[in-house]
């Protein structure tokens, strides 16, 4: 079977085409992956800076019981799981170091083997305190952490807004839960500072 050379060039335009088309289809975002990026981008101009890391060990537990485990017959055996840490520094506290654990939406102090006296009394001050939290970010909210002049909520932010009938970011929403967030975090560093201790 011969071909002619206008047959073969009538081939190769499809073909071309057929790749063209297949990496337009490939190459479009995901909805929900936009509106998390744009969430993320809103947080960095209201001073928290969000990113994504390794699930810690002491957030494991919740972590599994907010999002269960897929049965994935290709997923690699310890295969990481990220979250999101959003977090805010305030230049003229020092906080000694500390985590919290989420139970009953109040924070739950894990207690370390190096605290001093004073710095024991400091972390205890946010132990068994209510978190103040819009309530569809609260159910996401993994635990919180201090340490120096920071303090760090970390959470599923990808659950945010999520909805198989939103495609963009409720802005407005979004800046009204960003408020929040960043004087929730202020608040609770400074509670632990001393500053708002009574």
């Amino acid at each position: 079977m011969s071909l002619s050379s206008g047959s073969i060039a009538v081939i190769v335009v499809l073909v071309v085409a057929g790749f063209l088309v297949g990496n337009f289809m490939a190459a479009r975002p995901n909805a929900n992956e936009v509106r998390v990026a744009d969430f993320r981008l809103m947080a960095r101009s209201f001073g928290i800076f969000p990113k994504l890391i390794a699930c810690p060990a002491w957030l494991k537990d919740r972590y599994d019981a907010l999002k269960p485990a897929k049965k994935d017959m290709y997923a690699r055996a310890g295969n990481t799981s990220l979250i999101a840490q959003y977090t805010v520094i305030i230049e003229d506290l020092r906080l000694p170091m500390a985590q919290y654990h989420v139970m009953a939406d109040r924070w739950q102090l894990i207690t370390q083997q190096f605290y001093t006296p004073k710095m024991l009394t400091q972390v205890r001050r946010l132990d068994e305190q209510p978190m103040h939290l819009p309530d569809h970010i609260k159910t996401q909210v993994l635990g919180l952490s201090v340490k120096a002049n920071h303090i760090s909520l970390y959470w599923l932010d990808d659950k945010y807004q999520h909805s198989h009938k939103a495609y963009k970011l409720d802005k407005a929403k979004a800046q009204a839960d960003l408020n929040d967030i960043k004087t929730q975090l202020t608040a609770w560093a400074k509670l632990i500072d001393g500053d708002m201790a009574s």
